[in-house]
Order: structure tokens, then C-alpha cells, then sequence
């Protein structure tokens, strides 16, 4: 009587948490008529975020509670409760990259479909498309950070503008040294953006030789020079200040880079140099 009894109580505790809505997620195959991508925006890159984009074609809403992301390279999840009607981006905090190929991922979802009394939850797995490749460039960021910062210390120094008016140049001095530890890795010049070039006697990527982590401690000089003096590009400007750091290794994609850390101090020095130059005082 008593293994009965407790057999009984088993099947009411389940029945309970059926009714709640606590029992596991019942795996199913994806949803037809769901499409997801894999994306950075523009101001994602200041922020680290990137995100699934969940297209639904289905004809009808699902609601989704959970998602997981993930390849060879990275792993992330978005937890809430959020519709699919038609579609429904989920940011997330991106992860440090690791070295590789491609920027495509598979995503597995926790959902319902809406509209029903009683609807259950399912977990379905699909592919993420990285369609326009801006997971795999900020994965190949990481990468070109990683391997760089493990082969050598960078250090930003204090900036300085020589010169004067249109003769004026902004100079911040990057110092590279070795730790030993990739001999085989190459700092292989800046790349300017869209509010500074860079000056002649700049290490350019990609005509630069590479500089191997190996040595003595090496200083290098970012030149740069304003590429534009429209002020309304200064005020709309978003990216001004991420000059590209190109790092060769045998792991690292072909051009892979990442953006130079600046410092608060930095980028007001750097933004300050503009009026002089470009004879706004």
C-alpha cells in the first residue's frame, strides 16, 4: 500500500507541474516558416552586443522565452518573453570570439505558439545565417585582439599635436612590447576611418611591413589627420575614433583587426584637434 501511495503522490506532483507550465521544453523539429540571422549594427560595435533577428512566416505568432546561440567560436544565450509577429531582433552581450572561419551559428529556441488555451513549450534547433558577415568580422576582432595582446603589452601613450592650422598633425605614440610568447605574430599597420586619415609617416596597413612581437620594446607613432571638416560629420559621428589594428599570425584570418582601446582622455584629445585644424575656432 505504501509504494502505491507513494506512486500516487509521484503522478499528482507531476500532474501539478504539467499544470503549471514547469515540465522540460518538448524538443521539436524547427518551425516552418522561421527564418534567423545573425547581425551587429553599426553602434554595436561601441556597445559589445550583437543579435539574433527571428523572421516568422509562419502565418501565425509564437512567443519565445529562450535563446542560445553558438558555433566553434563563440556561445551566448538571451533569456525573457518576447513575441515573433512577424519578426523580434534578441540582443545579447557578444562573448570574446576564438580564432577561425565564418560568422554562422546554430540557435536553439524555447517557445509557443500564441493564441492557444493551452499551449505547450517546445525547443527547437536551426541554423543562423550571418548573411551580411558583420558576426564574422567582429569575430576575426577578437581573434586579431587575442593574438596580439597575447604576444606583446600595448601601451597608448600621452597624445600630442605638432604643429600648427592645416600644418598640424595629431600624434599618439603605441608602444609594442614582446612577451615571447608568438614570435610568429605581426603588428601590420593602422587603418584610418571615417573622420581621420592617417598621416604619410603612419605605419598604413596594407603597405607596412609586419613588425614581429619579438625584441626589444618598439614605439610607433599614429599620424593621423583630419578626413573631413564638414562639422555636421563630427556631430553625426559614430565610429570616428576606432582606427583598426591589422595583426598577421598563422590562426589569424587574412586582414583580420581590432580596434585600438582609447581612453577617454584620448578621444577628447583627439576630437579637440579637429577645431584647430579645420579653423572652426
Amino acid at each position: 500500500m505504501r509504494r502505491i501511495a507513494v506512486l500516487a503522490a509521484g503522478l499528482l506532483i507531476g500532474t501539478a507541474l504539467a499544470a503549471c507550465g514547469t515540465t522540460e521544453p518538448r524538443e521539436t523539429a524547427w518551425p516552418d516558416g522561421l527564418t534567423a540571422y545573425l547581425d551587429q549594427t553599426r553602434l554595436q560595435r561601441n556597445t559589445g552586443e550583437a543579435f539574433v533577428r527571428l523572421v516568422n512566416d509562419a502565418g501565425s505568432s509564437i512567443e519565445v522565452s529562450r535563446l542560445e546561440v553558438g558555433s566553434d567560436r563563440f556561445r551566448a544565450r538571451w533569456t525573457g518573453s518576447e513575441p515573433v509577429d512577424p519578426e523580434m531582433d534578441f540582443d545579447f552581450d557578444m562573448p570574446r570570439g576564438k580564432c577561425g572561419e565564418g560568422g554562422d551559428a546554430e540557435v536553439t529556441i524555447t517557445w509557443r505558439e500564441t493564441g492557444e488555451a493551452a499551449a505547450e513549450w517546445r525547443t527547437s534547433t536551426g541554423p543562423a545565417e550571418d548573411r551580411y558577415a558583420n558576426v564574422d568580422r567582429l569575430l576575426d576582432r577578437d581573434c586579431a585582439e587575442r593574438t596580439l595582446t597575447e604576444a606583446a603589452e600595448i601601451t597608448a601613450g600621452d597624445p600630442r599635436v605638432e604643429g600648427e592650422g592645416k600644418q598640424s598633425v595629431f600624434v599618439l605614440p603605441v608602444t609594442f612590447a614582446s612577451t615571447e610568447k608568438a614570435p610568429e605574430v605581426t603588428f601590420d599597420g593602422w587603418e584610418g576611418t571615417v573622420l581621420f586619415q592617417l598621416a604619410a609617416e603612419t605605419p598604413t596597413w596594407p603597405r607596412t611591413a609586419p613588425h614581429p612581437m619579438t625584441g626589444d620594446p618598439i614605439t610607433l607613432e599614429l599620424r593621423v589627420l583630419p578626413a573631413r571638416c564638414d562639422p555636421h560629420a563630427l556631430a553625426d559621428d559614430k565610429v570616428g575614433s576606432l582606427f583598426r589594428v591589422h595583426v598577421g599570425g598563422p590562426d589569424v584570418p587574412d586582414g583580420a583587426s581590432y580596434f585600438l582601446p582609447l581612453s577617454k582622455a584620448q578621444k577628447t584629445a583627439l576630437y579637440d584637434f579637429l577645431p584647430g585644424y579645420c579653423g572652426w575656432e
